[in-house]
């Protein structure tokens, strides 16, 4: 297979800010021929991201992103190529969904406690059934004057350890790895970190990690080449994207890495139910 490959990109259908068809008219117009839409904790943008694809010859690849916690860290972790109509699939995400929507309202009675009073409709406006973090609070209280950015929002309030700070509730890897591949899919250790954890990287191995995403905007080729030691070694895949969320992140990430294609066709063989021995 020829071409370029982005396998993990946001949409609005959760906290990226290009609408699904839109994303996939960039990736096309940057030359990308397989690219995988994998927003937090919902598919909802992938039935219209993939019949763009199919009008532009783009393959789009059914995704999601998992949060999950690991040694009382935020981990988390890829579902590619998964049935994104999968029952079991569909539940998960609609209790991390659901769980998301609770957290909303605990962050917006801390923030109310501060004096900052926002509604619901002030947070969520536009995002039509899909997953609300605290981004699109952090949006909402700029918007509304209460803060002067994004970042100092996350300073002030929303970061952790801050007054408006709530954890949001995550599965175990070992259960998202068993759904996704349930699914049909392949479990990928999304964004390991700039600091090598080997024991880490080994842990979400032997949870069902199938591949690690060692193509990533911030990764130097060193710690590229790093990780995909790692991968052989453990004998699992790799994978790799720009984790674009458009211009949410002060930078448009999308082209600005592109996963070798021999990866994808072995990431594609990993895929499904069956465990793989290490």
């Amino acid at each position: 297979m020829t071409g370029r490959a982005d396998l993990h990109l946001h949409t609005r259908c959760s906290d990226g800010s290009y609408e699904p068809r839109e994303l996939v008219r960039l990736a096309h117009d940057l030359g990308f021929t397989v690219i995988a839409v994998t927003d937090h904790d919902t598919m909802s943008g992938v039935d219209d991201a993939a019949e763009e694809g199919v009008a532009l010859g783009v393959r789009v690849i059914a995704g999601v992103e998992l949060s999950t916690i690991d040694a009382d860290m935020d981990t988390h972790i890829l579902g590619l190529f998964v049935d994104h109509r999968n029952p079991a699939l569909v539940q998960l995400t609609e209790r991390a969904a659901s769980e998301r929507r609770e957290r909303l309202v605990r962050m917006r009675k801390m923030l109310k406690d501060l004096g900052l009073d926002l509604s619901a409709e002030d947070v969520a406006s536009d995002m039509e059934g899909g997953t609300v973090g605290r981004v699109h609070v952090a949006e909402a209280l700029v918007k509304h004057g209460m803060t002067g950015s994004i970042s100092e929002a996350f300073i002030r309030y929303l970061g952790r350890n801050r007054p408006a700070y709530v954890a949001k509730w995550s599965p175990v890897p070992e259960e998202c790895c068993r759904v996704i591949h349930e699914a049909g899919g392949v479990a990928v250790f999304a964004h390991p970190g700039d600091v090598v954890d080997e024991q880490k990287i080994e842990r979400m191995a032997d949870a069902g990690c199938r591949a690690i995403e060692a193509y990533y905007p911030t990764y130097s080729k060193g710690l590229t080449e790093t990780y995909v030691k790692i991968a052989q070694k453990l004998g699992i895949g790799v994978s790799g994207g720009s984790d674009c969320h458009g211009s949410r992140k002060g930078r448009v990430f999308i082209g600005s890495i592109t996963l070798p294609m021999e990866h994808v066709d072995d990431l594609e063989k990993r895929r499904g139910p069956a465990r793989v021995e290490r």
